[in-house]
């Protein structure tokens, strides 16, 4: 049986004297890899024909996390410590989830930035800070931020039970990792809230309406000894699968 095609979003590196070039942690390829998926790199093409194309081949789309999106999308001025993506990466991330609203039976799964994406695809806001917003933030990232680690700060995460996410975990109480200093403060058109941390913050969405299309804020790529995280992408693969609703 063939394996899913699961396309992965790239970062865009813009190295001083260098042409751009693109990268995305092997963490991502090997966790789809790992749930019976075939990870196929997204690269962020200005051409809507050639993203057509590309988008058609895919039967599923994880979203990469990664620096901050542009807060002007709703209608605020970057932060003392916001860390813009390359421009032609936040334009392209946007212009992607939009595209996969055209097609409501590809599963999408949304990772720490790529849940903050589905969110702000929606007309949804971000907090730009939460060490600065939200009073009583839990550490949600190492206070020296090390955005590739694999041994990150963990808190508890408290999941809805009538939700997909909590399907999928199999369980209404989990621990995560946290590498993140941004998060949901509106969700956007059709997005529910499904999971937040004991200090409030937004953990996870979804829009009900859609087979899978979920959003996480934590690393499930990089908590692969824990089974509970690997159902994520293993939902996400049996989703896009050949026994999937075949109208997307």
């Amino acid at each position: 049986m063939a394996r899913p095609l699961i396309g992965i979003n790239c970062e865009v590196r813009d190295d001083a004297g260098r042409a751009l070039r693109l990268e995305a942690l092997l963490t991502y390829v090997d966790a789809v890899t790992a749930a019976g998926g075939a990870p196929v790199m997204v690269p962020p093409t200005e051409d809507p024909g050639a993203l057509q194309r590309v988008l058609e081949a895919l039967d599923g789309l994880v979203l990469i996390g990664g620096r901050d999106y542009d807060p002007a999308s709703w209608g605020e001025a970057p932060g003392n410590q916001t860390n813009l993506l390359h421009p032609r990466r936040d334009a392209f991330d946007r212009r992607l989830a939009s595209c996969m609203d055209a097609w409501p039976h590809r599963p999408v799964l949304g990772i720490c930035g790529g849940c903050q994406l589905l969110a702000i695809a929606r007309g949804g806001t971000l907090v730009q800070h939460l060490q600065e917003e939200v009073p009583g933030a839990l550490a949600h990232r190492r206070e020296t931020p090390e955005p590739d680690s694999l041994d990150l700060p963990r808190h508890p995460v408290y999941v809805e039970a009538d939700s997909l996410l909590s399907r999928v975990l199999g369980r209404t109480h989990v621990t995560v990792n946290s590498s993140h200093h941004q998060s949901v403060r509106g969700p956007g058109r059709g997005l529910r809230v499904v999971a937040r941390s004991p200090d409030g913050v937004v953990e996870g969405l979804e829009d009900p309406t859609r087979p899978f299309y979920l959003g996480v804020q934590w690393h499930p790529e990089r908590m692969r000894e824990d089974p509970v995280q690997g159902r994520l992408f293993r939902s996400l693969v049996e989703a896009a699968g050949p026994c999937a609703d075949p109208r997307r």
